[in-house]
């Protein structure tokens, strides 16, 4: 009897202590599957497909991605939903000096902006961390950071810079008042230097003809060319964050090799253009894009990492940014009320493929992805629209739906950035 007893509580001992290790084993499990992944987000980026015309439902669909190991899914940080953030924003207008004006939405009394500001990107299935200048900081001391591409890539530079002004403010080199041109700043406690290199279509370009408007009239556009604007003055940069799509909207020449080969977007007004074939807008931008990144791949004097940002949509609706078309909205939208449109889709299609084929090219993690563009298409709220500028006053973007406001959703992107440079 006392052989049975000790028996029976030998076996009860046993299946706690296994109950214990499997409550453990589950436990370290499930904490394991929270932990986010710099680079479970770049795999996910990498194994996007999507095909060129398709809707931005299938071409951004959320995959899997090798997560070093554990069998689990991996966090894609692009997908997810805006959602509530009181302490948001970081900064505003008064505690910031270097938002251009034309982004002060605080400034111009832009409606409902109270509420508009009140949001933070939160990928499903895990969070994004909140930017950490201090930290951002330290991680670039004694580097350097170009961007590289059109207006909104400054955009996005002086959002960064707002963002880490709480920490340090920077030093203009050589300080110009152009608003189109390589603009260069340095950080004196930190020994960083950032700059934009502004480069519409990343590749050589110009006007058609003397006195053509530069907004509005048909541009010659090199695919294979690299543009030297940014070229010449690269090597040595320690990150460039590439970008570019919304001036392939416009009338371009196409010319390869020297030889003419195409026309983008009505460009009947060129003598030169009736005996070419009109090229599909995400055409211009899949060699343009290819040749940008071979250059900075094969530069002799580059060595530093590459972020390619996908295309931020503009949000124009009831018509064009020269015919009375705005952007009204006050709230962001949710991930299943509205896809990329079809061009859009087909811009970040082709991004996306050209990076892979980059990447799949070069020393692994040398080539990064910042896929912004579903996150972006979910914020037609956040644009300056007619309140970049006083209603008096004549300027080039009289209603502005391509930019963001600073403070604004572009704040989200210096997250991301410094989510994959911790990587």
């Amino acid at each position: 009897m006392k052989q049975s007893s000790l028996l029976v509580r030998r076996a009860a001992s046993n299946t706690g202590l296994l109950l214990i290790l499997l409550l453990v084993a589950f436990t370290v499990s499930n904490y394991s599957s929270l932990m986010l992944s710099p680079r479970q987000y770049i795999g996910a980026s990498d194994e996007a497909t999507a095909s060129r015309g398709t809707s931005a439902r299938s071409s951004t669909r959320a995959s899997k991605a090798d997560d070093g190991g554990s069998g689990g899914a991996a966090c894609d940080i692009a997908r997810g939903e805006w959602v509530l953030d009181p302490a948001a924003p970081y900064y505003t207008n008064e505690t910031c000096p270097l938002i251009d004006s034309r982004q002060d939405c605080m400034r111009y009394g832009k409606p409902g902006l109270e509420s508009i500001l009140r949001w933070r990107w939160h990928p499903h299935g895990c969070d994004l961390p909140r930017f950490d200048a201090a930290a951002f900081l330290r991680l670039v001391r004694g580097k350097s950071m170009a961007f590289v591409g059109d207006s909104v890539a400054r955009n996005h530079m002086q959002s960064l810079m707002c963002l880490i002004s709480k920490v340090e403010l920077p030093t203009e080199i050589e300080a110009k008042e152009c608003i189109h041109c390589t603009r260069k700043y340095h950080y004196r406690a930190h020994n960083f230097t950032v700059c934009v290199f502004w480069t519409p279509f990343l590749v050589r370009w110009n006007l058609t003809r003397a006195g053509a408007l530069q907004f509005m009239d048909p541009h010659n556009v090199f695919p294979d060319e690299a543009d030297p604007e940014w070229t010449r003055d690269i090597a040595g940069y320690d990150y460039v964050v590439l970008n570019g799509a919304k001036w392939f909207t416009r009338p371009t020449m196409l010319y390869e090799g020297g030889r003419l080969v195409g026309c983008n977007n009505d460009c009947g007004r060129e003598p030169n253009a009736t005996a070419t074939a009109n090229a599909p807008p995400h055409y211009a931008v899949s060699v343009s894009f290819r040749t940008a990144l071979r250059a900075l791949r094969e530069h002799p004097g580059f060595r530093g990492t590459v972020i390619v940002r996908t295309v931020a949509p503009p949000h124009y609706e009831n018509g064009k940014w020269y015919d009375g078309g705005n952007c009204l909205r006050t709230r962001p939208m949710l991930s299943n009320e509205m896809g990329l449109p079809e061009t859009e889709a087909a811009f970040h299609a082709a991004q996306v493929e050209e990076f892979r084929a980059a990447a799949s090219a070069a020393a692994a993690g040398r080539f990064l992805l910042m896929d912004v563009s579903e996150m972006m298409q979910m914020r037609g709220d956040g644009h300056p629209g007619q309140y970049g500028h006083w209603p008096h006053e004549k300027v080039g973007f009289g209603i502005d739906c391509v930019h963001w406001c600073l403070p604004g959703p572009v704040d989200a992107w210096s997250e991301l950035l410094l989510h994959l440079l911790s990587g």
